[in-house]
């Protein structure tokens, strides 16, 4: 039988391509979303408010791991307060449901901001690693810190792996930006992070004297 796997934020830009790369895989995907459209419920999307504990429950009940990108997903969309309390709160009822349902694996999206990016603050040092963090300059930011910390005491009191991964922008396949800094357009042919990633991993393997392992 082939592994169930729950994506939240099914309906964003990562969260479509990360359910066609599971399918293509021949995971078995339960997608979810608060925002869903006719043709996603067609498609068999469920529709979850994620800040409600019991939605989240019964939204990975059938799940083997769970890939979490459901949050708002970057400073300036919402407002301060409900951009960090919105997502603070989604992030810990997946992540407490996951260890009260004993799921295999939790993977979710936090971000490269926890470093200090975009950098309108100027960093510490340069170049930065691991030891910049955490230099959250928004709510967005100190959210992803905020759940960093929370899923790693969740990860280690549940023993299941949790892994962040710190993404950079997120465009869609061929979508052309313009640039904010230089006004030149820019084309991404894949429908991931337009920067290298990097991920944190928990519960720490004790022999790894860094806490940060990066994605290829």
């Amino acid at each position: 039988m082939a592994q169930r796997i729950c994506v939240t934020g099914a309906s964003g830009q990562a969260g479509r391509a990360v359910v066609t790369g599971l399918r293509a895989h021949g995971y078995d995907v339960t997608a979810t979303d608060v925002a869903v459209t006719r043709a996603d419920r067609e498609d068999g999307m469920l529709r979850a408010d994620l800040t409600d504990y019991g939605q989240a429950v019964e939204a990975l009940s059938q799940a083997d791991a769970v890939v979490h990108l459901a949050n708002i997903p970057a400073p300036g969309l919402s407002t301060p307060a409900v951009t960090f309390n919105t997502n603070i709160t989604m992030n810990f009822n997946v992540f407490q449901a996951a260890a009260a349902l004993k799921l295999n694996r939790v993977v979710w999206a936090s971000s490269e901001t926890t470093l200090g990016l975009p950098f309108d603050v100027p960093p510490r040092y340069a170049p930065a690693d691991e030891d910049h963090y955490p230099v959250p300059t928004s709510t967005y930011a100190l959210s992803k810190v905020a759940s960093e910390t929370i899923a790693g005491h969740i990860a280690e009191w549940s023993g299941i792996p949790f892994i962040a991964l710190r993404f950079s922008n997120i465009w869609a396949r061929s979508t052309t930006r313009s640039s904010p800094r230089s006004g030149r357009t820019r084309t991404r042919a894949s429908g991931t992070c337009g920067a290298t990633s990097t991920s944190v991993t928990w519960p720490r393997p004790a022999a790894s004297p860094s806490r940060l392992q990066r994605t290829p």
